[in-house]
């Protein structure tokens, strides 16, 4: 976004600072401004254009404008109202991320003299050498007030672009205020690294991350779920041992036998059941309480059923 749309942004500035300076409004000032809606509505498109490419993660993201030349580009920046310069023609063509560059460079450039140097001259130079081109724009100093902001990260990612071509790139303020924007770029960019080979060490690293993460994925759980199901059945085996009444402490209960007697000649148990079971008989008339006890350690039914009046044991019933 900052190597295009800047780019156009700082043109359109350029054309209305023309605009700006214009004593009157004839035809030439209706032209201008013609100049100015279509090239906003250009850079609209264009960053309509950057967004789709955002969105889209199998697009490669295009050159812009796309295939445009240095040539191009200078003479677009001259159209705009930029005094550009080209001082080297035909600019040679690199390849890859070195033509890249190159075309970044002077557009670079050309939006610095147009941001920051208003009425400024400006000239590109390209030169070349078996093994590398030096591409150079050189601002003069400008002739009105700045009209647009810089956000200060133009150069850094510049910079960045042209170290990953494999070259270097330089600029500093001249003595009359003027400003110089050199790169040298090699004629072949270096190829992109090829991944490098997996050691055996690292793939038994990884194998063994794998099985680390499917201890935690899988077993680690299986084993949290068994220890709840051990615990779910300890406390159901315990909560049954608490209302077990023996068969034979059963049998020997007698009607009539106060809750005193039957305590002292049978292994009462601690507590009894919450409830009848679903759909057991109804309970006997005239009851002050009935009491239900497990008959069998594992199994809910039948179970027994003591009914008591006053403190004695009424009726005694093994319910299904």
């Amino acid at each position: 976004m900052h190597d295009s749309l800047g780019h156009d942004l700082a043109l359109i500035a350029v054309r209305a600072g023309a605009l700006e300076v214009d004593p009157g409004l004839g035809a030439a000032q209706q032209q201008a401004a013609g100049e100015l809606r279509r090239a906003a509505a250009d850079a609209t498109a264009r960053l309509r254009d950057i967004i789709g490419v955002l969105r889209e993660e199998d697009a490669g993201a295009p050159t812009t404008p796309l295939g445009e030349t240095v040539e191009e580009l200078v003479a677009r920046a001259g159209a705009s109202g930029l005094a550009v310069a080209l001082t080297t023609t035909p600019v040679p063509t690199l390849p890859g991320m070195s033509g890249l560059a190159l075309h970044r460079v002077v557009q670079e450039g050309l939006t610095n003299a147009a941001k920051h140097a208003p009425g400024a001259s400006v000239s590109v130079a390209v030169t070349q050498d078996p093994a590398h081109v030096t591409v150079r724009v050189v601002t003069g100093p400008g002739a009105a007030e700045a009209t647009l902001p810089s956000g200060g990260t133009g150069l850094v990612g510049l910079g960045e672009r042209v170290r990953l071509a494999g070259g270097s790139l330089a600029h500093r303020v001249t003595g009359d205020g003027g400003f110089v924007l050199e790169a040298v770029l090699p004629r072949n960019p270096p190829a992109p690294l090829p991944a490098a080979p997996t050691s055996a060490r690292e793939l038994d690293r990884a194998r063994r991350e794998v099985r680390k993460g499917l201890v935690r994925v899988i077993w680690i759980p299986l084993a949290l779920l068994a220890a709840l199901g051990l615990l779910m059945a300890g406390v159901a085996v315990w909560t049954q041992a608490q209302s077990y009444l023996e068969p034979d402490d059963y049998a020997r209960l007698r009607v009539g036998q106060s809750l005193t007697e039957i305590a002292e000649h049978t292994e009462w148990p601690d507590r009894p059941l919450d409830g009848p079971p679903a759909r057991a008989p109804a309970e006997p008339r005239g009851m002050d309480e009935c009491r239900y006890y497990r008959s069998a350690m594992l199994a809910a039914i039948p179970v027994y059923r003591l009914c008591f009046v006053d403190g004695h044991l009424a009726d005694k019933a093994r319910v299904p």
